[in-house]
């Protein structure tokens, strides 16, 4: 597998380091390389960092040394509110965000993954393309660049072994496995700090107060079994296994639950200063990142998720099971427009584009 990855990660940047950059490239190189500092909460190792890392080459060697992205991986910049501050106060220039980080720049980006909205990447695809207009001017408007945009992988409900609940009111009980909505308020649940989405789905459920968690907090809580803990996520494979999740649960159920986005971001101010041939290099590199990750990621999802399948319990919904999913996604996507939390015509342009 490690080697498999490699040969990606230097297919990638032969793919980054094409023509349409090298015409653009400085003609006399620069004695220290100016930075451009990034941040990302993916780790160095995983498939999200080796493309990011054969994207940093690629503009180091097309700018012939005079500038250089200096990521900084696994949340070292901090988590993505952290970033998006940090760009705004001039302190990084850009980062790699999911739809948590993108949201606080743009609210109604979360639209792109609305639990439900789209069952396949085609479909995915279709709708980004029909609104990226919209998006590239309010992340415009906000004061930051889009260079590209990616994917997380497809959503999946996991959760760990359903022991039995000694706090609970009734002796002996049992957690049920999850199945339906209504099983989740037996677990302890959470959201990502600032995930809109998650939070608004909870509240749907009955679940008054729900607790908000940074990605980073994830690990240690899945992995303890205290009142700080929680057993079950809502992740894409891919993340689960390469942010090291997967090994603490024991279930996973069938039912895609949506799709996660994410894209590439830069200050505007900053990007608007760099040189011509610079910002010519950043967009073209960073746009085949974007385009090259896209693929590489769908694949590994895929192959993570056929992984959990063997290794884990699958919980297989029956037909009434799913469409009590799918009453509530839909219940949640029409609370997520009436209450504001996404733009009346976004949320319009992308159901419009799902066929919703």
């Amino acid at each position: 597998m490690i080697r498999k990855l490699a040969i990606t990660a230097l297919v990638a940047f032969a793919a980054l380091v094409g023509p349409a950059a090298t015409k653009t490239a400085s003609a006399d190189p620069a004695p220290e390389a100016k930075k451009i500092k990034v941040g990302t909460l993916a780790p160095k190792n995983s498939e999200w960092g080796k493309y990011f890392s054969a994207w940093a080459r690629a503009v180091k060697k097309e700018t012939n040394g005079a500038y250089e992205l200096e990521w900084s991986y696994n949340g070292s910049a901090g988590d993505e509110a952290g970033m998006i501050g940090g760009m705004r106060s001039g302190a990084l220039h850009g980062g790699a965000l999911t739809a948590t980080g993108l949201s606080s720049i743009f609210p109604s980006v979360v639209a792109l993954q609305m639990p439900g909205l789209v069952d396949t990447w085609d479909q995915l695809d279709k709708v980004r393309k029909d609104a990226r207009g919209t998006f590239d001017a309010a992340f415009d408007q906000a004061g930051f660049k889009i260079l590209g945009w990616g994917d997380v992988g497809i959503g999946h409900v996991m959760f760990r072994d359903p022991l039995n609940d000694p706090d609970h009111p009734e002796k002996g009980y049992k957690k049920p496995e999850i199945r339906t909505p209504a099983d989740l308020k037996a677990y302890n649940t959470f959201y990502i700090s600032g995930d809109a989405v998650g939070s608004k789905f909870l509240e749907t459920l009955g679940i008054s107060s729900p607790r908000a968690i940074s990605v980073p907090a994830i690990l240690p809580a899945i992995s303890g079994r205290d009142a700080s803990s929680i057993d079950v996520i809502t992740t894409p494979a891919i993340a689960a296994e390469q942010l090291q999740w997967a090994p603490n649960v024991t279930h996973v159920v069938d039912m895609p639950v949506g799709f996660g986005i994410g894209a590439l971001v830069m200050n505007k101010k900053f990007y608007g200063e760099l040189p011509d041939n610079i910002r010519t290099v950043i967009e073209t590199t960073g746009k085949n990142t974007s385009e090259l990750l896209t693929t590489a990621i769908r694949a590994k999802d895929q192959e993570a998720w056929t992984e959990l399948m063997r290794t884990k319990k699958v919980v297989k919904l029956t037909d009434a099971e799913k469409a009590q999913w799918q009453a509530k996604f839909t219940d949640l996507r029409k609370v997520l427009k009436t209450e504001g939390k996404i733009k009346g015509d976004v949320w319009d342009a992308v159901t419009k584009a799902a066929g919703k």
